[in-house]
């Protein structure tokens, strides 16, 4: 085995045993001093974090100004659109109604128009009958005997 000298060892034991007592004497001593920092160095902790707050606050607050400002934009861009899409439909409900009228007038004048071509088809097949009926019964003879009914005195029946 080593040998070990004591002496050493005593030593550095004595030695290990005042550091540790120093250092305990010095934190005794310094107590208050070493509160004092840790409380400081909480107190900047916390000011620097109120400051970052503060700045993430101002930030958000900046970025709901905008927000604010588009909705504004876009309100108003939707109202104008759907005041104009209001005056188109009461321009196009408009139109409508007014060719709804023309619609039933080209109607009635169609329906008139239709009653007296009917009219006008039934005077043509009546004129057309009444001659063919007058070419077969025509006589040149003003005086004939025969002619039933006499001359001038036939009166034609309206079917």
């Amino acid at each position: 085995m080593l040998e070990i000298n004591v002496d050493w060892l005593h030593t550095l034991g004595s030695l290990a045993g005042a550091g540790a007592l120093g250092g305990l004497i010095s934190a005794l001593v310094n107590r208050k001093e070493n509160k004092r920092i840790k409380k400081s160095e909480a107190v900047q902790a916390e000011a620097v974090a109120k400051k970052e707050d503060a700045s993430a606050a101002t930030e958000m607050m900046g970025l709901l100004e905008r927000t604010v400002s588009h909705m504004e934009k876009m309100n108003s861009y939707n109202k104008a659109n759907s005041e104009e899409m209001m005056r188109l439909m009461k321009e196009k409900d408009g139109i409508n109604e007014k060719l709804k009228k023309d619609i039933a007038l080209l109607q009635l004048q169609r329906t008139e128009d239709h009653r007296r071509i009917t009219g006008l088809e039934k005077t043509v097949e009546r004129e057309i009958r009444w001659r063919k009926d007058g070419d077969y019964h025509y006589c040149m003879a003003d005086d004939c005997k025969m002619r039933i009914p006499p001359q001038g005195t036939f009166i034609r029946m309206e079917d």
